[in-house]
């Protein structure tokens, strides 16, 4: 019974410490003083599904294609989160934010930049308007920094 429960006790410990090693990697954020970016994009409900699309087969794949070659690109995906709406604002859009956490500086965060630098000229322009097809209005933009806390 001794025997069980150390070896179950090492097991969890080793599980815990897996688990902490990874939520550590994930959890880089800005310290005291270093700029965040907030951006706020607000979804037409029939366009959550053209959006989604656009973020995780257009753009996340263009940035980890650029990844491969430059660092500002893979520091981009490290340190940048998209959280996903839960429920529909008043008026029914839907509003996906960015966290730029924390802004890495000299990076080109413009979807033209990201996108182009991997497909033609045309299919760049063709993934634009595919994204602000899916804006209720231009995305909103606050530049902030991170507090002491």
């Amino acid at each position: 019974m001794l025997k069980g429960t150390i070896s179950f006790t090492i097991l969890l410990a080793l599980c815990a410490g897996l688990y902490a090693q990874d939520h550590l990697k994930k959890s880089i954020v800005a310290a005291s003083g270093d700029p965040v970016w907030v951006i706020l994009n607000h979804v037409k409900a029939d366009k959550r599904p053209q959006f989604e699309t656009f973020v995780y087969e257009v753009l996340l794949p263009a940035l980890e294609k650029n990844g491969e070659g430059d660092s500002s690109s893979r520091n981009i995906i490290e340190h940048t989160r998209m959280l996903e709406p839960t429920r529909a604002n008043k008026d029914s859009s839907y509003t996906y934010i960015w966290l730029m956490d924390p802004v890495v500086k000299e990076a080109n965060y413009s979807y033209p930049g990201i996108i182009g630098a991997v497909h033609s000229l045309e299919e760049t322009e063709k993934y634009l308007t595919m994204a602000d097809e899916c804006l209720v209005a231009p995305q909103v933009f606050y530049p902030v920094m991170q507090g002491r806390w």
